[in-house]
């Protein structure tokens, strides 16, 4: 019995200790993708090398190579972390669109203007998501992937589309569209101000307001 006690006790211990070991290296891993993210937004690619993504950290830059294949896989997960982090977002505040108690302009405003705080509250990932987007890192790596998240969105608003409408064509749209704007506000270059934010939303209202289905806009009136 004494034997079995103590045999149990090492087995508690060796699992903790592996645990241990499992909560390090995840908090290596998010560490290592933060600074990416934040020296990606700062300067670009070509200043992210793998010694300044562990620059002022104590952590050894062959950590790297343990959790990621190689810096592009690297900057894949990053974007990948990413572009869930905005799908989720877009999910989340997805519900306003049914709220048939509203205007449809009014829910289609509701739901931009959650996704536009998202944007503005979160400057160095807004940044380094619109520099993979627009990389070529992108199409070689992850626009497969980016579609397949997105699928669920598209099939949901096409409902508010007509039949003829490219809705997956529609939503990278707005979706450039609202990232070149919120570019502009994080580099100083436009204002932060709700005015903005309406100017925002009548640009991208107005520019596929004739893709939706009558029904849904006469709901307007």
């Amino acid at each position: 019995m004494v034997g079995l006690f103590f045999i149990n006790k090492i087995s508690e211990h060796l699992i903790l200790e592996r645990e241990v070991v499992i909560l390090k290296n995840q908090n290596v891993r998010n560490r290592l993708i933060e600074n990416t993210i934040r020296i990606i937004a700062e300067n670009g690619f070509d200043k992210t090398t793998t010694k300044a993504i562990v620059s002022g950290t104590d952590i050894n830059e062959a950590y790297i190579y343990r959790d990621f294949s190689d810096k592009e896989d690297l900057f894949v997960k990053v974007f990948d972390q990413l572009d869930e982090e905005l799908i989720a977002k877009l999910m989340q505040h997805l519900p306003v669109m049914y709220m048939s108690e509203l205007e449809f302009e009014v829910r289609c405003r509701v739901f931009f203007t959650a996704v536009w705080k998202f944007l503005l509250g979160n400057k160095e990932k807004c940044l380094a998501f619109v520099q993979y987007y627009y990389s070529p890192y992108f199409n070689k790596y992850s626009a497969d992937r980016h579609k397949q998240r997105y699928r669920p969105l598209v099939e949901k608003f096409s409902e508010a589309f007509i039949d003829e409408a490219d809705v997956w064509m529609i939503l990278n749209h707005i979706l450039n569209v609202m990232l070149d704007f919120a570019v502009k506000v994080h580099n100083d270059h436009m204002s932060k101000e709700d005015s903005y934010s309406e100017h925002v939303f009548r640009v991208i209202y107005r520019s596929v307001e004739q893709y939706f289905k009558k029904e849904e806009v006469n709901n307007n009136d």
